[in-house]
């Protein structure tokens, strides 16, 4: 019989010693798993919220992108009607200030219109497309989207700047020159 205490399997009372877990080690094995879930839970929170942000950035970046299309469609419309000047109905847009001023259009516009810092664009349910309704139906969707549109005309050149707005003060601005090539 070995007389160790260290290897002795008997307790003072004469009991078998049980190894298992005490209520503390149990206590603190649930809380380090509860923290561990905890750190899991906030790092997928933060990567909605930077994902929601994302897109926001990269619609509103498509929309801006899209108002510089609408400008030279008009633009290059000017050239194929062959009436007037090239830039016919793109320098009434210039002097915007902030979200004032400037002017406003959607993909099949076809003139600028005064911007209007109260119209949002809407996803239009026949298309998909982003407009502005007038009388939007229920199953068009209001976006938290709207597009500036200034111009600042030279002797052969407009400096188109597009300003898209959306909730949270958030902004985006897409610039580009679009020239007179055509002489």
């Amino acid at each position: 019989m070995n007389i160790n205490p260290k290897h002795n399997k008997i307790n003072e009372r004469g009991a078998q010693a049980c190894h298992g877990f005490t209520l503390i080690e149990t206590l603190v094995a649930i809380m380090m798993v509860s923290i561990a879930f905890l750190g899991i839970y906030s790092a997928t929170a933060k990567y909605a919220q930077q994902t929601k942000q994302i897109k926001d950035i990269y619609v509103a970046s498509l929309l801006g992108q899209e108002g510089i299309e609408i400008v030279r469609n008009i633009r290059d419309g000017n050239w194929t009607l062959g009436t007037g000047n090239w830039d016919d109905g793109l320098t009434s847009c210039s002097g915007c200030s902030g979200q004032t001023n400037g002017c406003m259009a959607q993909y099949d516009d076809t003139s600028l219109s005064a911007y209007d810092s109260t119209k949002y664009l809407y996803i239009d349910d026949g298309n998909s497309f982003y407009k502005y309704i007038a009388s939007p139906s229920s199953s068009d969707v209001k976006t938290n989207y709207r597009r500036q549109i200034c111009i600042d005309s030279g002797s052969d050149v407009l400096h188109v700047t597009v300003n898209v707005f959306w909730t949270g003060g958030r902004q985006t601005t897409i610039k580009e020159d679009l020239y007179n090539w055509k002489w």
